[in-house]
C-alpha cells in the first residue's frame, strides 16, 4: 500500500479511540491523522463507547483493555457483539499493557481483529493498521453481504474471491467453511477443510472438521478431531468447548466437566464457560464445583453484558443444596452466603418482578434447610399473591415446587409439577427437570446416598443376589420414598424372588408391592417411568386378584 492509497483509504473511514487517559487518546489521534484519518472520535470509558456506537457507526475501534472503573475493553467488545453494534466490516483493535496469560487468553476469546501491546510506536501502529486495512478492503464484499444478512450473497462473494489469486486465500476458505456450516451444508464445509488439511495441518481447519462432524451428529468423529486439535494446540480454547458439547451429547457429562475445567484453567475469565461448568457440575451432583463456578460467574458478572439474576439465583440454589440439613458452623456459613447472594438479586435487579419472586422461593429453601421454618414460611407468604401455577414461568414453577417440598407439602408440590407437565409436555428440558424433582425432592446429600444404594441394588440384581438387591432398594427408598425407578426396581426384584421361590402370589409380598406402587400415584402420564408403572400395577392387580379366588 503506497502513501497515496493509504491516505485515501484512511480518509474515508470513521475511527473511535477509547482510553481512560486523555494523553493516550490524543497521541493515538495524532498518529492516525498522520496516516490520513480525518474522522476521529474519542471516548474515556466503556459506557461512553457503547453509547457512541449505538448512535453512530464506526469502521475502526481502537480500545484499551484497562479503562479504570467500569467495563474493561474485553467487556466493551463483548457488549458490542451481543447488541450487534459491531459490523462485520468494522475492525476492533484491543490495546493493553497487560501481558498476563489469563487476560491475554480472555481477550483472545472475543476475537478482536488484532491485539497490540503498549507502548505503541507510530511505526508499529502503522504496520498493524495497514495490514488490517488491506485485509478489510479485500474481504469487504463478503462482510458487507453479512452486514446485510444476505448469507447466499456472502457465500457467492467468497466463492468468487477464491477463483482469484488472493493473498487471503486461507482466510477466505475459513470464512467459506463457516458460511457453509451456517447454511446447514456440513458436507460442503468438510470439503473445504479437507482441501486445506491436505496441504497443511491448520488449527482452524481441524476445528472445522470437528464442527462439520458435529453438524452431522457424527459424535465419535467430532470427538476425535477435537482431541487431535487439543493435543497439538493446547491453547486452542474453542476446541475444549466443542469437545465438551460432543461429550455431553454422548451422555458423558463427567468427562465433559473435566474438559470444561481444563479450559477454565487456561482461560478463567470467560463468564459463559463458568456458567456452563456450574450447570454440568450440578447435573453431576458435584455441588462444590458448581458453587465455585457460580461464585466465579457472579464475580465476572460485574460490568458484564451477561450479568443477570440467574447468576445469583444459581449460586443461591447450589449453596442451598450444600447447606440443607447441615447446621454445623460450615453449613450456617454456606446458608448465609446463599442469603447474601439472594439479597444482591433484590439490590441489583430492583425492577425485575420475576427475579424478586424467585429470590424469595430460593430463600424459603435456604431457611428450611437450616430449620428456620418460621422465616421460610414468611418468605413464601411475602409472595403468596404471585404464586399462581397458571401464570408462573416454568422456571418459577420449578422453584415454587422445590420450596413446597421443603415445607413438607409434597402433595401440593406434585400438583404444581403435574400442571407444569401438562403445559410443557413438548419441552424435553423442562420435562427432565420435572422428573428429576419429582423423583428426588430431597437434598443432594440424600440423593447421592440413594443413588449409591440404587447402584448396589442393580449390581446385586444382575448377580442374582435378589435378597441383597431388595435390601439396597429398600434402604434407598427410606431416603427418597417416592422415587419412581427405585420403587419399580423393588417391585420387580420382589416379583422375581417370589417367582424363584415359587411364591408368585404370596399375599405379604403383593401387599409390599402395592405399597410401592401407591407411592407413585402422583406420576403424570408424561413421566418416563409411567408406562412401566402402569405395566407393573396391572401385573400386581392380576396376581392379587388370582390370589383372592
Amino acid at each position: 500500500m503506497d502513501e497515496n492509497e493509504r491516505y485515501h483509504l484512511y480518509r474515508k473511514l470513521r475511527f473511535l479511540i477509547t482510553d481512560d487517559f486523555e494523553n493516550f487518546r490524543k497521541s493515538m489521534r495524532q498518529m492516525l491523522s498522520s496516516f490520513g484519518a480525518e474522522k476521529i472520535d474519542m471516548a474515556a470509558n466503556g459506557n461512553e463507547t457503547i453509547a457512541k456506537c449505538t448512535k453512530d457507526h464506526y469502521d475502526v475501534l481502537i480500545c484499551d483493555f484497562n479503562l479504570g472503573s467500569g467495563k474493561t475493553g474485553q467487556q466493551v467488545l463483548e457488549a458490542l457483539r451481543h447488541h450487534k453494534l459491531l459490523r462485520h466490516t468494522s475492525l476492533f483493535v484491543l490495546v493493553t499493557a497487560e501481558t498476563s496469560r489469563e487476560i491475554v487468553m480472555g481477550a483472545r476469546e472475543y476475537h478482536p481483529d488484532t491485539y497490540i501491546i503498549k507502548p505503541i510506536t507510530q511505526a508499529v501502529l502503522q504496520k498493524r493498521m495497514d495490514a488490517l486495512m488491506a485485509q478489510r478492503h479485500a474481504l469487504y464484499p463478503i462482510n458487507h453481504a453479512l452486514d446485510q444478512e444476505d448469507l447466499p450473497e456472502a457465500i457467492s462473494q467468497a466463492e468468487q474471491l477464491l477463483q482469484t489469486k488472493t493473498r487471503y486465500r486461507n482466510r477466505v476458505m475459513q470464512i467459506l467453511g463457516d458460511l457453509y456450516l451456517q447454511r446447514g451444508t456440513p458436507d460442503l464445509a468438510r470439503g473445504i477443510y479437507e482441501q486445506v488439511l491436505e496441504g497443511r495441518e491448520l488449527a482452524w481447519a481441524r476445528m472445522g472438521m470437528g464442527r462439520a462432524a458435529l453438524a452431522r451428529n457424527a459424535l465419535d468423529e467430532a470427538i476425535s478431531h477435537f482431541e487431535t486439535l487439543i493435543e497439538s494446540n493446547p491453547d486452542y480454547i474453542e476446541a475444549y468447548d466443542a469437545l465438551a458439547d460432543a461429550l455431553q451429547r454422548k451422555g458423558n457429562s463427567r468427562r465433559a466437566q473435566e474438559v470444561v475445567e481444563k479450559a477454565l484453567e487456561i482461560s478463567p475469565l470467560a463468564i459463559l464457560r463458568q456458567k456452563q461448568l456450574a450447570s454440568i457440575a450440578a447435573s453431576n451432583q458435584d455441588m462444590e464445583t458448581a458453587a465455585d463456578a457460580w461464585r466465579s460467574t457472579v464475580k465476572l458478572s460485574d460490568n458484564s453484558i451477561h450479568d443477570s439474576p440467574e447468576n445469583y439465583l444459581g449460586l443461591g440454589r447450589t449453596l442451598s443444596e450444600l447447606s440443607d440439613g447441615n447446621t454445623s458452623s460450615e453449613g450456617k456459613q454456606l446458608a448465609d452466603e446463599a442469603l447474601k447472594a439472594l439479597h444482591n438479586v433484590g439490590r441489583r435487579f430492583k425492577d425485575d418482578e420475576s427475579a424478586k419472586t424467585r429470590k424469595q422461593l430460593v430463600a424459603a429453601r435456604v431457611y428450611a434447610g437450616q430449620g428456620r421454618m418460621n422465616e421460610s414460611r414468611k418468605a413464601l407468604d411475602s409472595i403468596s399473591d404471585q404464586l399462581d401455577p397458571e401464570t408462573l414461568s416454568p422456571e418459577e414453577t420449578l422453584d415454587y415446587a422445590r420450596a413446597l417440598y421443603t415445607q413438607q407439602e409434597d402433595g401440593a408440590a406434585q400438583r404444581v409439577l403435574n400442571q407444569l407437565a401438562e403445559r410443557c409436555q413438548d419441552d424435553p428440558k423442562i420435562m427432565k427437570a420435572i422428573e428429576e424433582l419429582m423423583d428426588e425432592p430431597v437434598s443432594f446429600h440424600k440423593k447421592n446416598q440413594a443413588r449409591a444404594l440404587n447402584k448396589e441394588g442393580i449390581k446385586a440384581f444382575e448377580s442374582g443376589e435378589l435378597g441383597q438387591a431388595a435390601d439396597s432398594f429398600s434402604q434407598a427408598l427410606e431416603l427418597v420414598p417416592q422415587h419412581p425407578a427405585l420403587n419399580l426396581n423393588l417391585v420387580q426384584v420382589l416379583l422375581k424372588n417370589a417367582e424363584r421361590e415359587g411364591k408368585g402370589s404370596d399375599p405379604s409380598m403383593l401387599r409390599r408391592c402395592e405399597r410401592c406402587l401407591d407411592q407413585l400415584s402422583h406420576l403424570p402420564p408424561q413421566h418416563k417411568q409411567y408406562k412401566r408403572y402402569q405395566f407393573l400395577k396391572k401385573k400386581i392387580a392380576d396376581l392379587t386378584s388370582g390370589s383372592n379366588t
